[in-house]
């Protein structure tokens, strides 16, 4: 429905200077997050090592590295191609391996780039397949982190198990670098707010150190807990014990951080710049669908009722109610937007939308926009 007079956050001018549509972000607003996350691991004395997830943007990813991160962290091999060949030079790899071809090519680019891989595995089955791809580029500097399962329940050990101790064992024995713990508390999306996200994390920190003390009594001294999501960086203060904390999704936000209490509108920096194209007596049709938006309702448990909201300058807001691949469908009351009219919508998750072009466009204070590439959009391998 359409409502009036929201709050200044939610309001940007609107400037019709190219073709809809298309990704924007506020260059104030990505910076403020930026710096933000930056400060309060510097206070904690963290590691900040982002997630790039989030924006896939080398040149994002360098205001990061320029801030002070140190490091950073990737979900898919051709998504770390893509940062190496960037300039990044220190990579983990959030995902599990179970097939060493998988690694063939990214240890074959670090090694020409001297870059440093971190990769994770939680079975022996994985440990094995790392090693292998090791002996094929003994020259890569790779090693090899235990992923533990902290609620998920999507990877990792049992943190109340011996199977992080037996995998040590095993990642020592085929000569690779043990690189500690990796946790991922993404449950936390689904925790509802900002108090019960920061039992999360409480929860997350009291596993990682009791098993930490585990392998420490087993002969593994050297063992750093990496903790990751951006839910748990905003609800809580840096857990002690912490040595790398990795948020995402923190760079830009989205409607789920919003309607969890993480954050204020001011601090959305993703929309997409759509067109109203159509209207009629059930819906105002705008020219951004499920190829523009995704179809991402929230994730980790959490679920909109819609795709977005769309708002206009003078403050007239409505649901993107539903989606078909090039149109969006708006719920509108007494008052429709016109045909032709700019809107900005906010989508849910911005992971996915991100996902979903080629380019963005950096929109300055002054009102100029200059497009950045995505490199690291489409890779799935």
């Amino acid at each position: 429905m359409m409502e009036q007079n929201i709050e200044a956050g939610w309001l940007r001018p609107l400037i019709a200077d190219r073709l809809t549509p298309y990704l924007e972000i506020d260059a104030a607003r990505l910076q403020r997050n930026l710096q933000q996350m930056q400060q309060k691991a510097d206070a904690a004395g963290v590691t900040l090592r982002p997630h790039i997830k989030t924006h896939k943007s080398v040149w994002i990813a360098e205001q990061q590295r320029m801030l002070g991160a140190r490091g950073i962290t990737v979900s898919k091999p051709s998504e770390g191609i893509a940062f190496i060949l960037g300039g990044e030079r220190d990579l983990l790899l959030a995902y599990p391996i179970v097939h060493a071809d998988t690694l063939k090519e990214l240890l074959a680019v670090a090694v020409q780039h001297q870059a440093r891989i971190t990769c994770i595995a939680d079975c022996t089955h994985g440990v094995a397949a790392i090693a292998a791809a090791h002996q094929r580029q003994p020259d890569c500097q790779l090693a090899l982190a235990i992923k533990v399962d902290v609620g998920l329940h999507r990877i990792g050990v049992d943190p109340h198990g011996d199977a992080a101790v037996t995998l040590a064992q095993q990642i020592q024995g085929a000569g690779l670098t043990f690189a500690g713990l990796v946790s991922h508390a993404g449950h936390a999306y689904g925790a509802g707010n900002a108090a019960a996200i920061a039992d999360v994390a409480l929860q997350e920190i009291t596993w990682m150190r009791a098993l930490q003390q585990r392998l420490i009594a087993a002969g593994f001294a050297h063992c750093p807990i990496s903790v990751g999501s951006t839910p748990t960086a905003l609800a809580a203060p840096v857990a002690q014990g912490s040595d790398e904390i990795r948020p995402g999704n923190y760079a830009l936000l989205d409607l789920t951080a919003w309607r969890l209490g993480l954050c204020t509108p001011e601090a959305l920096a993703l929309s997409v710049v759509t067109r109203v194209v159509a209207v009629n007596p059930h819906f105002a049709i705008i020219d951004a669908g499920s190829k523009m938006l995704s179809s991402d309702k929230g994730p980790h448990g959490t679920n909109a009722s819609g795709f977005g909201i769309a708002v206009d300058e003078q403050g007239n807001h409505y649901e993107v109610l539903k989606l078909s691949e090039e149109h969006g469908f708006l719920q509108y009351a007494e008052q429709a937007p016109a045909v032709g009219a700019l809107l900005r919508i906010f989508p849910n998750h911005s992971c996915a939308v991100v996902a979903q072009s080629d380019r963005f466009v950096l929109r300055h204070a002054n009102g100029t926009g200059e497009e950045q590439a995505i490199q690291g959009r489409g890779k799935f391998i």
